[in-house]
């Protein structure tokens, strides 16, 4: 198989490619020396409305906007990660003037020159010289921008555009925030494993592959939880994990099959060390990037009554503006409440047969058989979720609904259990983890028995999990906060995928 470039790439960028490489010009050289970044060299004199200075300044970017040609002069414009700064090329000055015949919009080029304003006063650097960086050979996209399809499938160039370039900015300054506030107080960071032979900590379809070293087959992991467990058996008291977990479902608005999770164990702590916890690191996060603004506006989409997203005849999302007050504390609400004060359904006054119908109509399902405390979490998710502004905890759900907390201590067939819901979204899950063994046995027995009766996502028996809790784990709380949705709505986005730098999309 033989390479053809004129396949891929624009000819009459590969014809300059070939001029510069004739004049003995490395298209591609092996580095370049800057004295300093192009948005410190705007910090510099951006107060100088008169610069006197005959210093060299080395400065390199990619070269944005039209390159305007005015016979003997040229002005274009080159940025880089930290701001863009004007080249004012004159022939007379400029030792090889002739080398911006072969450069385009999108190149990388380094100069040599001293820093000037121009008789309109924009600051600018006068070249002295001109290094070609890295030739490129593909047209970048019109002043129109990418599509939606090509914002998704051309990452690399769909990161050229401020919005998408700055919620990406906003996520990965997140994740310096948590960690440094974690470490503040004495979280130290592990990693657990990807694959898996068991996969587990919560209720999920997974992707399997096959180990070759050990012919068997494994999995990719769903959570972190039950390692993360083995290590407080282990004697680490507060640690934390930010990494990929993998959940072979569904890809829409919130829901990416590869997403980002943060979570986090501490011993001697429940669910309300979690909760307060859990709204001093996302002040924490609101402190340092949003300059401790604590209420933002949201451009929350519209949702119909079962809790579909409204869009438009072109297919944009209908939003409407919406205050999200993250001034703690936060509300909280039990599961039963919230069906009280969002649906107008209180559990209590139903039967059995009631509530299963009512959950039926909702789209409610039951593979692993009718229990009432999951026809109330069937209710609650299809009519009162895409309903909760927040930020706000539902808390102490019905026992039924994980085997890995342990039981309320004092409510009756309820366990210690919150979510924090954020404009419709799940954004973080916790309890007070269950450490008796013998209850985690069972429970996890209980799972197998719906797993054969049809429930695919039921918890699977770890018996090394129940057998490393039989060495002891101290009371502790947990939790596992979504990073991806977390970034969406601080940055007021609509769609998961505005805020992942590589969302999934399907193959071509």
């Amino acid at each position: 198989m033989e390479f053809d470039p004129e396949a891929y790439f624009a000819p009459d960028r590969l014809e300059k490619r070939e001029r510069l490489e004739e004049e003995g010009i490395d298209p591609y050289p092996h580095e370049f020396d800057r004295t300093v970044s192009i948005g410190e060299y705007v910090d510099q004199f951006s107060e100088q409305d008169e610069i006197d200075s005959d210093d060299t300044y080395r400065l390199a970017g990619r070269i944005t906007g039209n390159i305007r040609d005015l016979g003997s002069i040229t002005f274009l414009d080159i940025s880089d990660e930290r701001g863009s700064v004007q080249l004012f090329c004159n022939e007379d000055a400029m030792d090889n003037y002739d080398i911006l015949d072969t450069v385009d919009r999108g190149d990388f080029v380094g100069v040599t020159g001293t820093p000037m304003r121009t008789q309109n006063g924009e600051l600018s650097i006068n070249v002295s010289e001109m290094e070609m960086l890295s030739k490129a050979l593909k047209h970048p996209p019109g002043y129109e921008g990418l599509n939606e399809e090509q914002t998704l499938r051309n990452r690399a160039v769909a990161m050229w555009d401020d919005s998408l370039r700055s919620n990406l900015e906003y996520r990965f300054e997140m994740l310096r925030v948590i960690r440094e506030y974690l470490a503040s107080q004495d979280f130290t960071e592990v990693q657990t494993p990807v694959l898996q032979n068991i996969y587990g900590g919560t209720s999920a379809r997974p992707f399997s592959t096959e180990a070759n070293a050990k012919d068997s087959e494994m999995y990719l992991r769903i959570a972190k939880e039950l390692y993360h467990k083995r290590l407080v058996v282990g004697g680490f008291e507060r640690i934390f994990e930010i990494g990929k977990d993998f959940r072979n479902e569904d890809i829409d608005t919130t829901h990416n099959p590869e997403f980002t999770m943060m979570e986090l164990y501490q011993a001697y702590a429940d669910y309300e060390d979690i909760m307060s916890l859990t709204e001093d690191l996302v002040v924490a996060i609101l402190d340092e990037l949003n300059d401790g603004e604590y209420a933002i506006e949201y451009h929350n989409p519209v949702r119909t009554d079962d809790g579909h997203i409204v869009r438009d005849e072109e297919g944009t999302i209908e939003t409407e503006v919406v205050e999200l007050d993250f001034s703690p504390p936060w509300p909280r609400l039990s599961v039963e409440e919230a069906l009280v004060e969002y649906a107008d359904i209180n559990p209590s006054e139903l039967s059995d047969e009631e509530l299963r119908e009512r959950a039926l109509e909702a789209g409610g399902e039951f593979p692993g058989g009718f229990s009432r405390g999951l026809a109330i979490m069937e209710l609650f998710e299809a009519l009162v979720e895409h309903k909760l502004t927040g930020p706000v905890f539902i808390v102490d759900h019905p026992v039924e609904t994980t085997p890995l907390s342990k039981d309320h201590r004092d409510k009756e067939g309820r366990i210690e259990r919150f979510e924090l819901f954020v404009a419709g979204a799940e954004v973080g899950n916790a309890y007070t983890e269950l450490n008796d063994p013998i209850q985690q046995g069972e429970h996890f027995a209980e799972q197998m028995k719906r797993r054969e009766e049809g429930d695919e996502e039921a918890h699977q028996m770890d018996e090394d999990f129940v057998e490393a809790l039989g060495y002891g784990m101290p009371p502790t709380g947990g939790l596992g906060i979504g990073i991806d949705r977390l970034a969406m709505i601080l940055t007021d986005s609509q769609s998961i995928k505005d805020v992942l730098p590589f969302p999934m999309v399907a193959s071509e």
